[in-house]
């Protein structure tokens, strides 16, 4: 009896090891010798997925651009608030010291000045939080390309896996396909993600955008310029 206990194990652990020996040599991707002898009349789909990829690039590259140009708005931002900071310190200053002097026609355009300046302060603050959520905005969708490009190259990968299949090659018998089937759908869920921060984005970019303009036509009014310069 020990001795066949021993055999049975020792056959199911042998089983075992053949599986997973299996499923080792089993791949996620075809290599492009495989992939080559598939006939080209069965190939539209991988070429169809191919064009995806370079589509989904050319999304991944352009949002990069917007990314940077959102970014250096936020420190064309900042330096718009430097700025009207330090026109209120000299304003004060002039305004200390019309005071001292008892200067009051000084101390008066002092006045005008600093409440023109303060307006200037909150119009580039205003111009602040919204560059800086434009560029969160920015970020997210960066992202959301990055995981539509990645869903695409997977796609790749599955309808490639699924022409070598489809064309009876013997190597078509090492390819997952069930293991690409089941990345699609988790890259899938990535982009689902990935809109949801965007939408959540615009939503606060968006308020920032309204914020900053009231901010700025307020500006305009108190130094007596009409308009909004808020995008």
């Amino acid at each position: 009896m020990l001795r066949r206990g021993v055999i049975f194990w020792g056959v199911i652990v042998m089983w075992c090891l053949v599986v997973a020996a299996c499923s080792h040599n089993r791949s996620d991707s075809v290599s492009p010798q495989d992939l080559a002898r598939v006939p080209p009349d069965q190939m539209a789909p991988v070429n169809q997925a191919r064009l995806d990829v370079a589509k989904a690039q050319d999304e991944v590259s352009r949002r990069d651009l917007a990314l940077k140009s959102a970014e250096h708005e936020v420190e064309v931002a900042k330096h718009e608030a430097n700025v009207a900071k330090t026109q209120i310190d000299q304003t004060q200053a002039i305004l200390n010291k019309a005071n001292f002097d008892r200067n009051s026609q000084v101390g008066q355009q002092a006045q005008r000045d600093l409440a023109t300046n303060k307006a200037q302060l909150d119009a580039a603050q205003a111009h602040q939080k919204a560059a800086q959520t434009a560029a969160d905005l920015a970020l997210a969708q960066k992202k959301q390309a990055d995981a539509e490009r990645e869903l695409a190259e997977t796609k790749l990968h599955l309808a490639e896996a699924l022409a070598l299949k489809s064309s009876g090659d013997p190597a078509g018998k090492n390819v997952n396909a069930d293991s690409l089937r089941a990345q699609v759908d988790d890259r899938l869920k990535d982009v689902e993600k990935a809109k949801s921060d965007v939408t959540k984005r615009q939503t606060q970019a968006e308020r920032e955008r309204l914020a900053w303009q009231a901010a700025t036509q307020r500006y305009n009014e108190v130094r007596g310029v009409g308009g909004s310069s808020a995008r």
